[in-house]
């Protein structure tokens, strides 16, 4: 018997054009958490497809082995009866689904007996849930759940398979600080019942405190495997991007000016609960040359502040002061004309076109400026999406290659390229840094600073409080709709904020 559930022996996969993997061997053993860790484009995703059967063993070199022994997976559903479970980094449910369905649709049956009767599921997914000290209400809808809830009920999913290796990719990426606890809780206990565990993320702190050994990935080779006794932030990081970062959080020093920005008794109803806002009665400001960061758990009304400021969400009550006059923001059209751009949290729902090329994403803000008597001009088209590309180290062939091929991090940056190629004064970010890797944030930092040396103001909302405080000079609270307190920068200590988003 293998000391190993899981392997990969010299795993090559081949794109037009690129290597993802090349020779990578991964070792997981029993009852471990393994993390994988790696920069955008390192080639976790594509090894993980591998393992899970998306990509089919004819298409790629090297072997697959489950307790020794090679496997040959033709879809998800070989991984599966081979004790392979994998919660994927997308949300993947269906809303009009109970929870007991969502975790029993890929096999409603009890030996070889199609089941079909709602009661009988709902024991299935009690008893289930009670195993593995899941909270979910077995017949609630799926589409009453918070974001936490649907990755808790896809995990469920993935044991009703009762796997042998359970692989969760990117998992807390939406989740609040609640949510994050109670999956840890969740990993600790299938570990100590004999699962393995192959945790996947960007998050170094996660790395650190969750998982018994990490093996990283670099330009889709591996780099290196750690015990927990060897661990070293530091030569983690430098494994990861290939070179040493001996500042993450880089420092800025810029003369904070004058108010650019007031918004006075904002008030947004709830689109779907009547008599309930969203926001309620939020008064603050920016500064020229300042990052105002907004500070709140999920659900504190962060993301629809930034929103509505941009014109997205349709005001019950309030104003907004541009360079102190009145401006009226019905739209995003609105807003990009007063100088207010957005980078927002989804950048694949409402970011990208997705199915269009780099250059096409980053001119559509601002078509104006390649237009010349009626025409677009070509060749200073490619000129502008071409010098955005070499600012924000976008790493792409050419300005041609189409964003959906793109690793996150890079299509993130193509994100901040659209919204600054519109010239905007000021600029909100909503989780700019989901998502991304330890390099591709610290070039964002970078560029933060670059930014406001510009002249360019920034509002920000992070799930990461360290990413906050290391990057604002002043931090409003938000907490069910409503501003809880106002920090300074030397005031403000994680503490004191998370205190104020509790209230």
């Amino acid at each position: 018997m293998s000391e190993f559930v899981l392997e990969t022996k010299n795993i090559e996969k081949q794109f037009p054009g690129v290597k993802a993997v090349d020779k990578v061997n991964l070792q997981v053993k029993k009852g471990e958490i393994m993390g994988l860790i790696g920069e955008n484009g390192a080639g976790k995703s594509t090894i993980l497809k591998v393992i899970n059967g998306i990509y089919k063993a004819d298409s790629y070199h090297g072997d697959v082995l489950v307790n020794g022994k090679k496997v040959k997976f033709s879809s998800p559903h070989d991984a599966l009866k081979s004790g392979i479970g994998f919660v994927p980094q997308e949300i993947n449910v269906m809303d009009d689904l109970t929870v007991a369905e969502n975790i029993f649709v890929g096999h409603l049956n009890i030996k070889d007996k199609v089941i079909l009767n709602p009661s009988t599921i709902n024991k299935r997914a009690v008893r289930l849930l009670e195993e593995n000290k899941i909270d979910l209400k077995p017949n609630a809808h799926a589409r009453v759940l918070s974001i936490g809830q649907k990755q808790l009920m896809m995990i469920a999913r993935a044991l009703s398979w009762k796997p042998n290796v359970l692989i969760l990719d990117e998992p807390t990426t939406a989740l609040s600080l609640e949510d994050v606890e109670n999956l840890f809780h969740i990993v600790r206990d299938l570990k100590s019942r004999g699962t393995s565990i192959v945790f996947v993320t960007h998050k170094l702190e996660e790395i650190m405190m969750l998982t018994d050994s990490v093996t990283i990935l670099r330009d889709g080779k591996k780099i290196s495997t750690y015990e927990k006794e060897q661990y070293d932030k530091n030569k983690i990081v430098k494994d990861m991007v290939g070179r040493e970062i001996s500042d993450m959080y880089p420092k800025r020093s810029t003369q904070i000016g004058d108010e650019i920005l007031r918004v006075e008794n904002l008030t947004v109803e709830h689109p779907k609960i009547q008599d309930r806002n969203l926001i309620e009665k939020l008064s603050f400001h920016l500064n020229k040359g300042e990052v105002l960061g907004i500070a709140g758990l999920v659900g504190s009304g962060r993301s629809e502040t930034l929103s509505t400021i941009f014109g997205q969400y349709k005001k019950k009550t309030g104003k907004i002061f541009i360079n102190k006059e009145e401006v009226t923001i019905s739209d995003s059209s609105d807003a990009i004309k007063n100088g207010i751009a957005m980078v927002t949290e989804d950048r694949k729902g409402d970011g990208l076109l997705m199915l269009a090329n780099i250059k096409h994403n980053i001119m559509i803000s601002n078509l104006q400026k390649v237009i010349k008597t009626f025409y677009i001009n070509k060749r200073l088209e490619k000129k502008v999406a071409g010098e955005y590309m070499e600012t924000l180290k976008i790493k792409a062939n050419n300005e041609q290659v189409m964003v959906v091929n793109l690793s996150g991090g890079n299509q993130q940056k193509v994100v901040l390229a659209k919204v600054l190629n519109s010239d905007p004064k000021i600029l909100l970010l909503d989780e700019p840094t989901k998502g991304i890797d330890v390099g591709s944030k610290n070039e964002i930092y970078v560029l933060i600073n670059e930014l406001i040396k510009k002249g360019i103001s920034i509002i920000m909302v992070s799930s990461e409080l360290p990413e906050l405080m290391a990057m604002c000079d002043r931090f409003v609270v938000l907490a069910g709709g409503r501003i809880t307190g106002e920090i300074s920068k030397e005031d403000a200590t994680q503490e004191s904020i998370m205190m104020k988003c509790c209230l």
